[in-house]
């Protein structure tokens, strides 16, 4: 029996940077890749798909494991075509890693929801990303008999160990500016630094800096020097989104050795809290007081506090506890 595991290719951004951390820590493992490149989709070139999905799956046999990081950014009818295909195969076991959820995410129209969960609907166990998500699903139409895995946080599996920190009372935040509107409005005394490619339609003052895009080695290195790292969004997209999903920025922050803020009622919120990881704030002018207030100590107890779990974050520990536990729950009766 072996585990294959599906990864993306040819297509830049967070989701290629969460699945192939995920795929890092599977090949520890043992776990095989099931590669997939990025390429326009045509509806009318079924022909194509199917020759491009023979070859993914050629190293399947009866009764192997199948990962699928979900979804796959090519198309649902990719998707859905390739969950058949393993399917069919006998006794062959389908896990599917919800890392997005495309009509939370694009806030599409009802029917790519009801497909995105038929498509899910072909599992035997799914990762999921928390609880609200799960009940989310359950509402609308997921069945119930499937085994659910939680994932706890994305990580940074094998990047460098940063340790030198600075007590630097700013808000680090990645991000397109024109998705968040709270950049535009957000004028208080702790400066919010921005890090995205495109410039910004505000000019740089007291509460707000641009300073361009990094790559995603050379952001860890540059936010490592200090800060916290800020998890925010609207109160309306944070409902319908931020609350039930796994921000990558959070794992990535935390990889990167310095404390998060993020809203309550997060994902994340009884972890941060529980191991002393930063601030759960109700508003940004909260998030403003507790950073201005913060005393140069008590910034270095955090700085502590987050080291404990950075070392976790860049072994993939989490991760690893994730696959091998839906592994497990495929295999159980």
């Amino acid at each position: 029996m072996n585990v294959h595991v599906t990864n993306l290719y040819n297509i830049g951004g967070t989701a290629t940077l969460a699945q192939h951390g995920v795929m890092d820590v599977a090949k520890r493992l043992g776990y095989h890749e099931m590669a997939f490149s990025w390429y326009p989709f045509n509806i009318d070139n079924w022909t194509e798909l199917s020759h491009r999905q023979d070859g993914i799956i050629a190293p399947l046999h009866f009764g192997d494991v199948v990962i699928l990081q979900y979804p796959n950014w090519i198309s649902l009818n990719y998707d859905g075509a390739f969950v058949d295909r393993v399917k069919a195969y006998h006794d062959t076991k389908l896990i599917i890693f919800l890392e997005d959820l495309q009509y939370l995410l694009f806030q599409s129209e009802p029917f790519i929801l009801e497909w995105e969960i038929g498509i899910l609907n072909h599992a035997d166990v799914l990762i999921l990303p928390s609880e609200k998500m799960y009940q989310f699903l359950l509402e609308h139409g997921l069945k119930s008999e499937i085994k659910i895995v939680y994932q706890t946080i994305w990580e940074m599996p094998g990047e460098t160990c940063y340790r030198n920190h600075e007590p630097r009372r700013h808000m680090i935040f990645t991000g397109a500016f024109d998705r968040f509107p709270f950049l535009h409005d957000y004028h208080g005394k702790t400066r919010i630094t921005l890090f995205t490619n495109d410039q910004p339609a505000r000019e740089n003052d007291e509460s707000f800096v641009w300073v361009g895009g990094r790559s995603p080695k050379d952001l860890m290195g540059e936010i490592s020097e200090g800060g916290f790292g800020l998890v925010w969004a609207e109160e309306q997209y944070f409902e319908s989104y931020y609350s039930l999903n796994q921000p990558h920025k959070i794992g990535f922050c935390l990889a990167s050795g310095i404390p998060v803020i993020i809203r309550k009622g997060s994902v994340h919120e009884s972890f941060v809290r529980e191991n002393g990881l930063g601030f759960v704030v109700d508003s940004l002018e909260e998030a403003d007081e507790k950073v201005q207030s913060i005393t140069d100590d008590e910034f270095r107890q955090l700085y502590q506090n987050v080291a404990n779990i950075q070392q976790l974050l860049l072994q993939g520990a989490y991760t690893t506890r994730t696959l091998q536990e839906a592994v497990i729950a495929a295999l159980e009766k």
